[in-house]
């Protein structure tokens, strides 16, 4: 499958590296991982997000500044990142080639190629399989944006999705001159003051139940309006509530324009992507979420609480 897909990449001639809206370290790590690769290879490559703004915490990473969110109207190649199914992508279906990149477990396949393996840590993991497989000798640029998914993904290494092989090829990637510690500095100590805020507003709102097993916050616009924040200050959010002693499990909902969008995180005894997936979402045993078309939270968090049992 790797080859086929390296085939593929081989043959196009304008490519299209996209990932899922509201983008983590992973989605955008992996998709810019590729990069710097493709134009090696004389492709005419675009990065595509289609959110706006992106979070700027990532602004380190090569290539940031090329992402865009237009699809470009020449491509006979689209390579998506990081993203369980087809309209998390927020682009058009068409007839162009796709190749699907991740490693969800409820990744619905939804390309002519699917690069999909639960069993690694991040997309980022599948990216460096795809070049190492293809003899592709690892630069540091590449090796960065693969390291800075693998960490985020990964928790900096607390996950439960970590193994040796985790450990492995961070070693490789670190050994590419890919630097932890910038890396690490970067992502985790450039927080905006309004981000802070809302942190904290999340956490005056926050409701225990089950014997504060479960936690629960709502995020709404006007939230972010009162705290100057926006849609990025809330990634990670959620980890908040889980890193509280007696949660089991974390939700959080965040008011979008029509809808709200809904992340879930656990510990040791739920797995998260079963109930996502009841509400058309999708994700890992330990981190997964869903978007609903309603702006009812007390029947949304009814509708949930009835699908777990700790």
């Amino acid at each position: 499958m790797y080859q086929e897909a390296w085939n593929l990449i081989s043959q196009s001639n304008n490519i299209i590296l996209i990932s899922h809206l509201n983008p983590d370290g992973d989605a955008l790590g992996s998709s810019l991982s590729l990069y710097p690769v493709l134009k090696d290879m004389g492709k005419n490559v675009h990065v595509v997000n289609m959110t706006l703004p992106l979070a700027l915490r990532y602004d380190f990473l090569p290539n940031f500044a090329k992402i865009k969110s237009k699809m470009p109207s020449k491509c006979d190649l689209i390579i998506s990142f990081d993203c369980g199914s087809f309209d998390r992508l927020g682009i058009d279906k068409s007839d162009i080639p796709l190749i699907n990149i991740d490693h969800h477990k409820t990744n619905t396949n939804y390309g002519d190629i699917n690069l999909v393996d639960p069993g690694k840590a991040s997309a980022s993991s599948v990216v460096l399989s795809l070049l190492e497989k293809n003899d592709i000798p690892l630069r540091r640029d590449v090796a960065t944006c693969i390291y800075t998914a693998l960490a985020e993904d990964t928790g900096f290494f607390s996950f439960d999705n970590v193994s040796e092989k985790v450990f492995e090829d961070a070693a490789k990637l670190i050994k590419a001159k890919a630097n932890p510690a910038l890396i690490a500095q970067k992502l985790k100590e450039r927080n905006s003051l309004a981000k802070l805020r809302l942190e904290a507003l999340l956490i005056d709102k926050l409701e225990l139940v089950n014997d504060a097993k479960i936690g629960y916050s709502i995020l709404t616009l006007d939230d972010f309006t009162k705290c100057g924040a926006i849609r990025p200050d809330s990634d990670r959010c959620v980890d908040i509530i889980r890193s509280l002693v007696t949660v089991e499990l974390a939700i959080l909902l965040i008011e979008e324009n029509h809808s709200y969008k809904i992340s879930l995180r656990s510990k040791d005894k739920v797995d998260v992507s079963d109930i996502a997936l009841v509400f058309g979402g999708g994700g890992h045993k330990r981190a997964a979420g869903f978007t609903i078309q309603t702006k009812d939270t007390e029947k949304i968090i009814d509708n949930i609480l009835n699908k777990v049992q700790i």
